[in-house]
């Protein structure tokens, strides 16, 4: 198995993040964006956006790049280089990674219904990251 940052496409690596980026903003915002707000006992998205400090926004970024660059070399030490192998590789981390780490920690905070909905943003973006990723490849 041989991986290296220097092999990375950092092309893909931009699109990439910049894929999931606008994932969450609509995930977030137009699809569960209101019943986001009432988890959290906010009266709409824009309270609970207010509430939410900045920093968390650049916390998201740069988990997104360590989440874009983690991908892309896994794809280089599997051999990923087809969109139906990006494909694959996503369908399996997002079950195995996004789901599986998000969903206790909600649980255990007594808050499944914000889970449910953060537990499928991690596995959309981690399915969109790879897909992208392998589009590249």
């Amino acid at each position: 198995m041989e991986i290296s940052l220097s092999s990375v496409n950092w092309i893909a690596v931009i699109v990439a993040v910049v894929a999931g980026q606008a994932l969450l903003t609509l995930w977030f915002t137009l699809l569960f964006g209101e019943s986001w707000a009432k988890t959290y006992g906010a009266e709409d998205p824009a309270d609970h956006t207010k509430a939410v400090p900045g920093s968390t926004y650049g916390i998201g970024l740069a988990c997104m790049v360590v989440l874009v660059i983690g991908t892309a070399l896994l794809h280089q030490a599997a051999g990923i280089n087809s969109i139906g192998g990006g494909l694959v590789f996503g369908v399996i981390a997002a079950l195995a990674y996004g789901l599986a780490t998000v969903l206790p920690g909600y649980g255990f905070l007594l808050k499944l219904d914000a889970g449910r909905i953060a537990a499928g943003s991690q596995a959309a973006v981690i399915l969109v990251v790879s897909v992208v990723l392998s589009a590249f490849g």
